[in-house]
Parts: structure tokens; C-alpha cells; sequence
């Protein structure tokens, strides 16, 4: 299957191939009565105008493509929440704060992810339900599979690869973009169609550089913005992929896109995707009454900044999202009911070989997990990086093991609030409990 990569910006229909035959672009601009900026108006004959571009850009039919959405930073709502593990109940408080800082719309309107960067830190993601309901309108009109909504602005702070606190300014066609960014991901972000003088800009910077931060940032990111120089930071200009064809400068987001999914794969399997933010069906393992609810987690949300009103497109500058039912993270299990009741054996932690991996995609936490139990007596035989990412900590025992369940549980419960236990492992592992560490640890 071969991609094709959409975007809709100002009335304006983008599309990039790569085949046989190298890169292939196609632009349109698009009437007001089918499309309003990036809001779809008529999803017929938009679905009609997909048809003719992907037609000028490759032979293949749209049945046997994928296409890959590229969205706009007003269509999302990009925000960091904090919570303080001392202050109760963590899920109750992230609501508590998603409901009182998510202004642009109710969160029953929106499909909204929130996933944990760093210890009491979430990022979170929202967009609003009509806008990827017609997505999908759009897709099924077309003929061709939606493999992937993927809002660009969120892949930036990935794409320089930093981890650092920065200031994204970015300029496509004629919209203005501005985010603060920290730990790969999005503290804050607006957009404005307003002219903004080079005062402006620079003042606006600075103001950003110092929000919620004891010393501002320095490092500013700049996309489609050539020799801008703003007095005391350090100005570094976004370059374009290493693409083998040449491609005009109003390509340059999709092109990003196109190079960050080739290189970043596991983009289509986390909130970042953003159909992953759509409700699932509840999945119930038969054998362990584990609940799965989706297939992203979630995040936290912060203020609004006074002078990012500017920065607001017909008055709004994004939208976050959704209902706690939709909440796309891995819940809590069940606790494993025992065969049988059995006399209570003498438990040794020393005598428990335990191996751990890090499922959570968080730098050093099974480094942090091992000397947590090793504190408390266990035997820790090996540490690794887990091949896929998870929520809640897996606990996966030797079937004769499980008696040190509880003990185990009792030992971590502040480390790790989420647990999913198992008997399954097989009995000729090398080690009794394989530990993988999720996302939702609070080490």
C-alpha cells in the first residue's frame, strides 16, 4: 500500500506521493462553498476534488492507497497538565483540570488523549469530534483507507530533536504559529491570521519564553520565517527532510510529515495519530478480566495565556476534547482469582528472581524500578527496554509464583498505581516475575 498525504490550510488541498516515478505534488485552491480555511463544508465534492489530485499524482486507484491527514494547529488543542500525587485522587484531578482550562469547547465535544511525559506531567491532545467524523465521511467518499490524522505542529519539537525547553514560531500561508515547547512535546500553542509586525514577533517570543518559567528560553525554532533574528535567543531555522526529490517551499509541512512517519513508525500507534483518540470497543481478556478502553493514553492541560488571544483564529485558537468515557488509556485490572485456596507459604523476597523492562518510553525508569525493589529485598537478575509501550505495569508471574502477588503489590503500589497481574509465564524463563514498567508509574 502507498500513502498519500493531505493537507487543508486557507482553502488551499495539498497532496504528495512518492512512487515509482519519485515525488509528485498537486495543489488546488478550493471554493469557499466546499471548504471554509479547514473546515470541510460539502464532503462530497471535496471527496470529488481528493479523487481528481490523487489522479494528477499517481496511476493507483484510491482503493488501493492509504491516505495520511495532516493537521492544523487550530483543528487541535495541544496543552501540558500537571497534577500533584498528594492532592487525591490523579484522574479526578485531571478532569478537574481539563474541564476548567479547556475553554474552546466542552469536552464532551471533543476526542481528547492525555499521555504522561515525565512524573505528574501529561501531554494532552484534543480535536473536535465533527472534524474527524468527517474525516472519516470524507475517506469512505474517496475509497481509500484513512491510515493517519497527524497533527504537524506536535512532531516538530521531534523532528530538531529536542528535549529542551523552546519556542516554535512557524508561518503557513499567511497563518502565523506559535508554541512552547518542553520534553518533546507541546506546553502551549495559537494561531493567528493577523499581520504581525517584527516588534510584534519579538515581543511576543519573549513573553512566551517566560511563561510558568523561572528563566526564560533561549532556543527559538523558526519554520518559513528566513533571517529572523530575535535579540537574545539563540534563532536556528527548521530545515527541510533529506528528500531525494526537489519540491516547492508550500510542500515543506507535508514533506515533514511524510520524512517523520518513514523514520518514526510507532507515530501511527500513539496519541499523536489521532484516530487512536476515537472511542474502541472494550476488548475483555477472557482468561485475566484485564480491560483495554483504547489505544492511547493521556495527558494534562494548562492555563491560556492573556496575550495569546492574538493568536486566535475567528476568535478561538484550538479545540480539546472529550468525554472521560472516551479516555484512551489501559485501565486498572481486575486482581487474578487463585484456582484454589492454599496454605499462606513463607514468602523470601531474595528468593524472587525478577527481570524488568521499560514499557513506559520514559528515560531510566527500570533503572529506577530495580533499585526500588532491590531496597525492599528482591533479586533483580536483568533490565531492559521493552519492544512495545504500555499504561499500566505489567506484573507476569511464574504460575507457582503467584503467592508473592500481593506482597509484590503492596511493596510498589505508590511506584506503580496501575497494575495488570498475570500467571503467565512460561516455567522454563529463567527469572519468576517479568516486570514491564508502564507509563502511568509514578518512580
Amino acid at each position: 500500500m502507498k500513502d498519500v498525504y493531505l493537507s487543508l490550510n486557507n482553502n488551499i488541498l495539498r497532496l504528495t506521493h512518492i512512487g515509482k516515478e519519485g515525488l509528485k505534488t498537486y495543489s488546488t485552491q478550493l471554493a469557499e462553498d466546499i471548504v471554509s480555511d479547514t473546515k470541510i463544508s460539502d464532503i462530497q465534492r471535496y471527496a470529488d476534488e481528493i479523487k481528481k489530485g490523487i489522479s494528477q499524482i499517481t496511476k493507483t486507484l484510491p482503493s488501493k492507497l492509504n491516505l495520511i491527514v495532516i493537521t492544523e494547529p487550530e483543528d487541535t488543542i495541544l496543552r501540558f497538565i500537571m497534577v500533584n500525587k498528594r492532592d487525591g485522587d490523579k484522574q479526578e484531578q485531571l478532569l478537574n483540570d481539563m474541564k476548567a482550562k479547556i475553554t474552546e469547547a466542552p469536552l464532551e465535544d471533543l476526542y481528547f488523549s492525555y499521555q504522561k511525559i515525565a512524573p505528574f506531567l501529561y501531554q494532552f491532545i484534543g480535536v473536535r469530534k465533527p472534524y474527524m467524523d468527517n474525516l472519516l465521511e470524507v475517506a469512505f467518499a474517496v475509497g481509500i483507507s484513512l491510515k493517519n490524522v497527524v497533527p504537524w505542529l506536535l512532531l516538530m519539537p521531534k523532528y530538531v530533536g529536542t528535549n529542551d525547553p523552546a519556542v516554535f514560531i512557524c508561518r503557513v500561508d499567511g497563518s502565523h504559529v506559535m508554541a512552547l515547547s518542553e520534553l518533546n512535546g507541546i506546553f502551549y500553542s495559537g494561531v493567528s491570521d493577523k499581520e504581525i509586525t517584527a516588534e510584534q514577533l519579538e515581543g511576543f517570543v519573549s513573553d512566551l519564553s517566560l511563561y510558568k518559567k523561572k528563566t526564560p528560553v533561549k532556543k527559538v525554532y523558526t519554520l518559513n520565517y528566513q533571517d529572523l533574528d530575535v535579540k537574545g535567543f539563540e534563532v536556528s531555522e527548521i530545515g527541510i527532510p533529506p528528500v531525494n526529490s526537489e519540491f516547492e517551499d508550500e510542500f515543506k509541512v507535508n514533506m515533514l510529515v511524510n520524512y517523520m512517519l518513514d523514520t518514526e513508525p510507532d507515530i501511527s500507534f500513539c496519541q499523536m495519530n489521532l484516530l487512536n483518540l476515537m472511542p474502541l470497543p472494550v476488548v475483555v481478556k477472557s482468561n485475566k478480566s484485564l480491560v483495554y478502553a483504547g489505544a492511547a493514553s493521556v495527558l494534562v492541560v494548562t492555563g491560556l495565556l492573556s496575550f495569546f488571544l492574538f493568536f486566535n483564529k475567528d476568535g478561538g485558537s484550538q479545540v480539546a476534547s472529550n468525554n472521560q468515557d472516551n479516555v484512551l488509556s489501559e485501565q486498572t485490572s481486575q486482581e487474578v482469582n487463585q484456582a484454589a485456596e492454599q496454605p499462606t507459604p513463607v514468602l523470601d523476597k531474595a528468593d524472587l528472581k525478577i527481570k524488568i523492562l521499560n514499557g513506559s518510553g520514559l528515560n531510566g525508569l527500570a533503572a529506577r524500578t530495580k533499585t526500588l525493589l532491590e531496597e525492599k529485598g528482591y533479586t533483580i537478575v536483568d533490565i531492559d527496554t521493552a519492544d512495545e509501550t504500555r499504561d499500566a505495569t505489567l506484573f507476569r508471574f511464574k504460575k507457582d509464583k503467584l503467592p508473592y502477588k500481593d506482597l509484590m503489590q503492596g511493596d510498589t503500589e505508590d511506584a506503580f498505581p496501575e497494575i495488570v497481574v498475570e500467571d503467565t509465564l512460561p516455567d522454563t524463563e529463567e527469572f519468576d516475575v517479568l516486570i514491564v514498567a508502564g507509563s502511568t508509574s509514578e518512580l
